[in-house]
């Protein structure tokens, strides 16, 4: 049998990626009686690149062993395994069950084999092949990612016949069908240009029907969240928009309790350093933050790691937060700090943060008897002061915005009690000194000062008031003031509708 040539034309993403990959090999028959070798090494010609495995499996929850890189001599599928490959297949349609292909891709553990498998698969079934796999099992998709990867790097399947796999607007996205299985395999490959070319197919599904479509959203963000760090850096890059078109979807009631915002955002966080695009993702994403657990834990630990980056990229020459900064780290302290549900890591976050506003007030604590104070602690005072109002402002909008007035109250006390030891000798009106107070006496007057100046922000909320005290400097002081009251007064460029 002559190798089989592919009819359908290269996308513009697959004819780059191609390019790129270097000269096209031809395709191995599936079945002849020679022997037929597969080359495993990352470099060779017989095997476009691919990234290590195991970062992209770490995202999703799966361990995943290290490639064998030597030469491995592979039986083509005798004549009896290819009956069985094309019988499961048909079994496996027919009843719309997966488990069939995963059973005979675990009897043949051979990457050869299970190429051959997959190359047959993708070329008969086409879009129905993508629908099935999508159906497939938690357990299964380990199976599933390595075969698919071991056939794209054999070159048994093509990344045309991938995306051709990928179903057209609706086809897939009805009847509880979500492409979120598919994408979990794609990008339990680890394999870059896999995921890029997923990813960008459905992205153009979507954007061609310009009609909504979160699943297939959750679907885009899965496979990206695959990606190596480099690579996810490139794609954003290449892409300044894409995510837009994402992020928009994800809040739709069918795909809210999905963690795939969660998983993109920890896949951005490891871009080491931060980049002017993963901070413009890690902003965009705040507003799509919502209710979620997953994704409210994953923006924590974005903030927690990146928050020096993530202050800068907002902030104007003079160390002021702009308004559009501002807003959206309102409403990201609103989802993390003031509004339920809890989270993991939440009391780390709370952590954090005093710590972050103790090392500033100590910082200022250096000049606070210079005259005039430097420029770097001029900078860091307009810093401290839009920080600080960004946290008010997350408080307020969730007492006035979500109408979730007790537990941003809670929320208020838990931040303040972990600031006793910071701030020790700040006094409490009518209570004494912060240090002494429990838990419930600062709940107290918390909500009193709430109840008794509801629209008054500067006298309902005292936090401010506490690390403005500390700032003996009165040029430092009054900049901290200024810059805390436009940063609390931008709170409602928050909640994007």
């Amino acid at each position: 049998m002559s190798p089989r040539i592919d009819q359908r034309a290269l996308s513009k993403l697959g004819a780059k990626l191609q390019k790129d990959a270097g000269p096209a090999q031809a395709r191995t028959p599936t079945a002849t009686a020679s022997a037929v070798r597969y080359q495993t090494q990352r470099n060779a010609d017989v095997f476009q690149g691919a990234a290590p495995l195991g970062l992209a499996r770490g995202v999703l929850g799966d361990t995943v062993a290290a490639l064998n890189t030597s030469p491995v001599e592979a039986p083509a599928l005798t004549p009896e395994q290819q009956a069985s490959a094309e019988e499961v297949q048909v079994e496996a349609t027919n009843h719309q069950d997966p488990s069939y292909l995963t059973d005979w891709l675990k009897a043949h553990p051979d990457p050869a084999q299970q190429a051959a498998f997959m190359d047959r698969f993708f070329e008969v079934y086409g879009t129905e092949a993508g629908q099935l796999l999508d159906l497939a099992s938690e357990e299964d998709l380990p199976v599933l990612s390595d075969a698919l990867d071991a056939a794209y790097r054999s070159g048994a399947v093509t990344l045309d016949e991938l995306t051709a796999a990928v179903g057209s607007h609706l086809a897939g996205s009805v009847n509880g069908e979500t492409h979120e299985t598919l994408a979990k395999i794609v990008a339990g490959t680890g394999n870059p240009e896999l995921i890029t070319a997923y990813a960008q197919r459905e992205l153009e599904v979507m954007m061609d029907s310009n009609a909504p479509d979160p699943v297939r959203s959750v679907a885009i963000a899965t496979a990206l969240a695959g990606l190596p760090p480099d690579q996810l850096q490139a794609f954003l890059k290449d892409n300044p928009d894409a995510l837009g078109h994402v992020f928009k979807n994800l809040n739709d009631p069918d795909v809210a309790g999905s963690e795939a915002l969660g998983r993109l955002l920890d896949a951005a966080s490891a871009i080491q350093p931060a980049t002017p695009e993963s901070i413009k993702l890690f902003m965009d994403s705040i507003g799509h933050l919502e209710d979620n657990p997953e994704s409210r834990a994953a923006a924590a630990r974005f903030f927690m790691r990146h928050a020096d980056a993530i202050l800068a990229a907002a902030s104007d020459a003079s160390g002021s937060i702009g308004s559009e900064g501002a807003g959206r780290l309102s409403e990201f302290f609103t989802r993390t700090l003031f509004t339920e549900p809890s989270f993991e890591g939440q009391e780390e976050l709370h952590a954090f943060i005093t710590s972050k506003l103790g090392d500033m007030q100590t910082q200022l604590e250096a000049e606070a008897r210079t005259n005039p104070p430097s420029q770097d602690a001029q900078r860091l005072a307009r810093s401290m002061g839009s920080l600080v109002g960004a946290i008010e402002g997350g408080f307020l909008l969730s007492v006035e915005e979500l109408n979730k007035r007790n537990e941003a109250v809670e929320g208020m006390t838990g931040l303040l009690f972990k600031l006793k030891d910071l701030l020790p000798s700040s006094s409490i009106p009518g209570l004494g000194t912060l240090q002494d107070l429990t838990i419930d006496q600062i709940q107290d007057w918390v909500t009193e000062a709430l109840k008794e100046n509801p629209d008054d922000p500067q006298d309902a909320i005292p936090f401010h008031q506490l690390f403005g005290e500390s700032i003996f400097n009165p040029v430092l002081r009054g900049l901290y003031d200024s810059a805390r009251l436009t940063s609390l007064e931008n709170r409602e460029l928050g909640l994007n509708p």
